[in-house]
């Protein structure tokens, strides 16, 4: 026999309606009596009836989670694909930060074509209280078009004037990643940055710019190349400076994709990492530990952002009129193989 609501409020010694209030959030009940419920729930093993739940109090409790890709129809795990890590390792954070709440999670990969007013089918179906916006492919149109929906927006990975956001330091993480070569002898690197219209793009140059100012280095220390985040970005990118005969001593990748494209390129030519050429990387995914040797990146603590992130939507869908967040979390370095002292 299943557990009821009135189980619950036997348990935690209240009424039935306080043990409704506590499942829905509600700031009326006092912090004790939250404690008392929720330990009861916990005991009895209760789960709500959310069908009956969204008859009762026109609340879905339903979020959606939109990961923005530059072509939803290609397969995510080709060599010329944007690789999906993004997306794993911050719905991971999400799941982790939704645990022990009533709201549960739906799913969409969507493409935002130039000029389109289209809008990923689950806003469309009206079901949802917030939406989760992972990644920074969408333009000022599809913004506009997001916003007519009125619906609570945490973008992920990016900031936007006027949403809420969570974001990793960018220019920090550029400076990082030079400050790290330099300090180990480097005094030739590729730079394989994501595209040059990316304001993230560009706040990396600023940090590799602000980190060579410090060293005293020569600007043309670091080679700049700008690609798309896939393997195969990383790939040709490198390929192309192989062709002008540049030989880096370091090579950076702008995304643990470009990164692995760019040493899929140097295992086919034979250059040892790091023997031969170090390799340094970012984001922290499963394809740094994987890869051989394992790879030393700067961290963008995916899956913490998404806890926040459900933080954020959360308290947004509470409070509606709160102070817009602009969250930029700090980038740190994980030292493993791939770079060595010169």
């Amino acid at each position: 026999m299943s557990v009821t609501i009135l189980d619950v409020a036997r348990e935690a010694g209240v009424s039935k309606s306080t043990v409704s209030l506590v499942i829905n959030n509600s700031e009326r009940v006092k912090l004790e009596t939250q404690y008392k419920v929720r330990q009861a729930i916990e005991k009895l093993g209760y789960t709500p009836n959310l069908a009956a739940r969204e008859l009762t109090t026109s609340r879905t409790h339903t979020l959606g989670l939109i990961f923005l890709t530059s072509n939803m129809y290609q397969s995510p795990y080709a060599f010329s694909s944007i690789c999906e890590t993004l997306l794993y390792d911050t719905s991971n954070g999400i799941y982790s930060g939704l645990n022990n709440t009533e709201y549960t999670l739906l799913v969409e990969r969507f493409s935002v074509m130039e000029g389109s007013d289209a809008i990923p089918e689950l806003i469309k179906s009206g079901r949802l209280e917030g939406v989760f916006l992972i990644g920074g492919l969408f333009n000022n149109h599809f913004i506009e078009v997001l916003q007519k929906q009125e619906l609570p927006v945490v973008i992920i990975g990016r900031q936007h004037e006027g949403f809420d956001s969570i974001s990793v330091d960018a220019e920090k993480v550029g400076y990082l990643g030079a400050k790290y070569l330099f300090q180990n002898g480097h005094k030739e690197i590729a730079f394989i940055n994501g595209p040059i219209t990316s304001s993230n793009s560009q706040k990396k140059l600023s940090g590799i710019q602000r980190a060579i100012s410090e060293f005293n280095m020569d600007p043309s220390s670091v080679r700049i190349i700008h690609t798309n985040y896939s393997g195969k970005g990383g790939y040709t990118a490198l390929h192309s400076l192989w062709e002008e005969g540049v030989r880096p001593d370091a090579v950076f990748g702008a995304s643990d994709g470009i990164t692995s494209g760019a040493m899929r390129f140097l295992y086919e030519k034979g250059v040892r990492i790091p023997d031969d050429i170090s390799v340094l990387g970012y984001e922290d995914s499963l394809l740094a530990e994987y890869a051989s040797p394992a790879l030393t990146v700067i961290d963008a603590h995916k899956e913490q952002m998404g806890k926040e992130a459900c933080s954020v939507l959360i308290n947004r869908i509470n409070k509606p009129r709160a102070k817009v967040v602009s969250l930029n979390m700090e980038p740190s370095l994980v030292v493993r193989d791939s770079v060595r002292v010169r």
